[in-house]
């Protein structure tokens, strides 16, 4: 029976109209921006899971680029000592020819000057190296590869100088001591040697430390994925249901509407 009053058809039909519109609103925000949660009140636990679980990845992402960076530090460095070692390797030869009781005098002069330069051009080479204005050698750098500082990775490129290597004393100008250069040269380059090794120790394990983030960062990305992203099958059929019940609860009201005029009808 109708009421004039209070039309409770019309009532509730606007009520029911007013949910299906939201739920329409909310499956075509699900749609356009692929996520199944795009406000807390969507799905407040799975939200913070989430949005933990993003920091966790931009967390990786950065590691993964610090390691990077470590890589390219270790790349220059190892760089320029190859070339300090082709430097003490022709230091070495020119000992080997001062050393030998037939060179001439005139002859162990231009040797010695070579030998000069070559102190010089490995010095240059240490204090020259930088990375992102920072020298490399004699420098110590922790790459933050994890949330711990146990997860850091140290390089020390030793220092690159013809001091620290033992040879800005040496010369050439005698055989004798060009015989006591020789022997600090060749420790000189075991030295490059070793640190270069050193080096290439810690390029392999960040290298392998980089897949590995690589790997978990893809497995986060996946359960992040899942908690968040928008089953789009399921959204599209929700999207039809509500668009249905959108428009049969439009036609539900005006039949409400309708018939409470058809009481004031009776009245008149």
């Amino acid at each position: 029976m109708g009421s004039i009053l209070n039309n409770i058809s019309s009532l509730a039909a606007q009520r029911n109209l007013a949910q299906s519109e939201k739920k329409l609103t909310s499956t075509i925000g699900h749609l356009s921006t692929g996520l199944r949660i795009n406000k807390a009140a969507d799905d407040a636990a799975g939200l913070q899971i989430s949005n933990n679980l993003r920091a966790d990845i931009r967390i990786l992402q950065q590691a993964r680029r610090n390691a990077n960076d470590g890589i390219g530090i270790i790349t220059i460095a190892d760089g320029v000592m190859e070339e300090a070692t082709n430097l003490l390797t022709r230091a070495a030869q020119l000992a080997e020819q001062a050393a030998s009781g037939h060179t001439s005098s005139a002859g162990r002069v231009a040797l010695n000057q070579e030998f000069g330069q070559i102190v010089i051009a490995i010095t240059n080479l240490g204090t020259d190296t930088l990375y992102d204005g920072s020298a490399i050698f004699g420098a110590s750098f922790s790459i933050q590869v994890g949330d711990a500082s146990v997860q850091d990775v140290l390089i020390n490129p030793s220092s690159l100088s013809a001091t620290s290597l033992g040879i800005a004393a040496d010369n050439l100008a005698t055989s004798t001591a060009a015989e006591t250069a020789l022997g600090t040269i060749q420790t000189a380059i075991s030295q490059i040697s070793a640190t270069r090794g050193n080096l290439g120790a810690s390029q392999a394990r960040l290298e392998t430390i980089i897949n590995s983030l690589a790997i978990t960062a893809e497995n986060v990305q996946a359960a992040e994925s899942q908690i968040r992203d928008a089953e789009i099958a399921e959204e599209v059929v929700a999207l039809t249901r509500n668009q249905i019940l959108v428009q049969t609860g439009t036609s539900a009201l005006a039949q409400a509407n309708v018939q409470a005029q058809s009481v004031l009808s009776l009245l008149q």
